[in-house]
């Protein structure tokens, strides 16, 4: 509809060119409005009004549009004609092609191994994984990457750790086998602050696994070990998936040749017996590539993991979902990256994501004092208990209703998570969403089918739900643009509420057999959008709850 309204538009023109198109905020305004006089007036130097009326009058006759009106300062409105409205009710989403034939890595969840999956991390993944099925929606052909810290100083803590510590006999699931490494963990992050023997002791950790010391390394690979399988387990409940592991133990040594052998062409700078990438000579700021002791730092291994995935998957555009507190990093690490491999900062994109909070600040997994996913999961299905005892839909509503949170603010806002709010069957949540979708189902599967529709039978309360069928498509495109799922979950609120006003006041059960017949296919259609909108935020839906 977005294509057929601005192609009127190009015509009215006489010539192609990008056309704005936006949902009214006021339903009476119509069901589309742009403002493309505003933009042409401006650099044409007319009065935009006066511009919007020409534009309007040139319109051709359209049966897809009962009438245009000026609006303000120079907007023109669309009102849909009923004709237009019962094409999207018989019209399944098909998908764009905003994104077609074009190649995108999103690189996405990024745990450290030997260390908690918190409810940052839930953010992370939940935003990454909308993020490709969304982009996959509009024709891309998208790389699932998961680059995951399994050096540093952060195993050595838990190494340290473990060896004060007795493991338990029955580590038999990938839960048990985390919670031990969140144990230990624990307790080496909590000395290395305040026991200086303990602090040398695992500094000396760390060096023996940078040099793969024969002594350390059984150890090393038997727990990382338990944190990837313990972390296949999460992915797998959180219906996530990935084409390729990278780790910086795979990059580390590669990052450090490669700024080693263009610090020799001028790229890279000693300084104070370390390598840094001199940020200051483009406006940024230095970074240390190469510490006075040797040692690659994180800046230095994402030279080597640029190599290792452009090798894997000739990208056009590689989305790194990595948290707001990140982002002059990343401006250093593009610019350096570029220097190495020219162009490929403008094929790299950093999605800076707000930190979830809870009433006592930014979480820390340094002394175990941490919100899991797991436990923050398992505390929705407890919640949801007084609503149901089965535990698939619980497990599927818990999921759903902590994702849709996730997502209902922008991505680069920060998420104050409320629980309570979050499994509530009302208001905006992913459970109203699932419970909409399950309630039309059961409004479905009490009627037979097999009768024609009658559209010219429905009121105007059918049309207004009908009119909500329009914006679907927009909200998914402009998602992809933005990068921001959230466009999809306020327009699958504004979806389930328009249909909860309407079936207050209407009946199908009771309606004369082609009125009955129009509203399945309505109602159909209301479903249909919704599950396709829960699926792009990765919320399953199911047929009764």
């Amino acid at each position: 509809m977005n294509d057929e309204i601005q192609k009127l538009i190009s015509k009215a023109l006489g010539s192609a060119q990008e056309i704005p198109l936006e949902k009214p905020a006021q339903k009476d305004h119509g069901d589309f409005a742009t403002s493309i006089a505003l933009k042409l007036a401006k650099e044409q130097g007319k009065n935009p009004r006066q511009l919007a009326e020409e534009i309007s009058a040139k319109l051709p006759p359209s049966d897809l549009i009962e009438k245009t009106e000026v609006a303000g300062p120079g907007f023109i409105n669309f009102h849909l004609s009923k004709k237009a409205l019962q094409s999207q009710i018989q019209t399944e989403f098909a998908g764009g092609d905003l994104l077609k034939d074009q190649k995108i890595m999103v690189e996405f969840a990024h745990p450290n191994t030997h260390k908690a999956f918190h409810i940052g991390h839930l953010r992370n993944i939940t935003l990454g994984e909308s993020l490709v099925r969304i982009l996959e929606s509009q024709g891309a052909e998208i790389f699932r990457a998961n680059y995951q810290g399994d050096i540093g100083l952060h195993v050595a803590k838990c190494l340290w750790g473990y060896r004060q510590t007795q493991e338990p006999a029955d580590l038999d699931t990938p839960q048990k086998k985390a919670e031990f490494l969140g144990k230990v963990y624990a307790i080496g992050g909590t000395k290395f602050e305040k026991d200086e023997q303990a602090k040398k002791e695992i500094y000396a950790i760390n060096k023996q696994i940078y040099a793969r010391d024969s002594e350390i390394m059984p150890l090393w690979e038997k727990t990382r070990a338990w944190s990837l399988e313990y972390f296949d387990y999460i992915y797998e409940r959180l219906g996530a998936k990935f084409d390729r592991l990278f780790f910086e133990s795979e990059v580390f040594e590669l990052g450090k040749e490669l700024v080693l052998e263009h610090l020799k062409k001028g790229i890279f700078e000693e300084s104070k017996d370390a390598v840094i990438f001199p940020g200051e000579k483009c406006g940024l700021h230095n970074r240390v590539f190469i510490t006075s002791e040797g040692n690659a730092t994180y800046e230095a291994k994402e030279m080597g993991l640029a190599k290792l995935e452009q090798e894997a998957f000739p990208f056009d555009r590689n989305i790194h979902v990595v948290a707001n507190e990140q982002a002059d990093y990343f401006k250093v690490v593009f610019k350096a990256m570029d220097a190495i491999y020219p162009g490929l900062e403008a094929r790299q994109d950093h999605l800076s994501y707000g930190m979830v909070k809870l009433t006592s600040g930014k979480m820390s997994s340094r002394t175990g004092d941490v919100v899991t996913a797991e436990f923050l999961i398992d505390q929705a299905k407890e919640a949801l208990s007084k609503i149901t005892d089965d535990e698939d839909v619980k497990e599927k509503v818990a999921i759903g209703a902590i994702k849709f949170t996730m997502l209902h603010s922008s991505a680069k806002n920060d998420i104050a998570f409320d629980l309570e709010k979050a499994v509530k069957l009302d208001g905006d949540s992913g459970p109203y969403l699932q419970y909409a979708y399950a309630r039309i189902s059961s409004v479905i599967d009490k009627v037979d089918g097999g009768k024609k529709a009658n559209f010219d039978a429905l009121n105007d309360a059918d049309w207004e739900l009908a009119r909500e069928l329009v914006s679907f498509e927009g909200a998914v495109t402009r998602a992809a643009q933005e990068l921001s799922p959230h466009y999809i979950s306020h327009y699958l609120l504004e979806l389930a509420s328009e249909f909860s006003g309407w079936y207050g006041k209407n009946s199908v059960k009771d309606a004369e057999p082609g009125l009955q017949a129009a509203r399945i296919e309505l109602l159909e259609a209301v479903r249909s959008k919704l599950k396709q909108g829960l699926y792009l935020l990765g919320v399953e839906v199911m047929e009764r709850m």
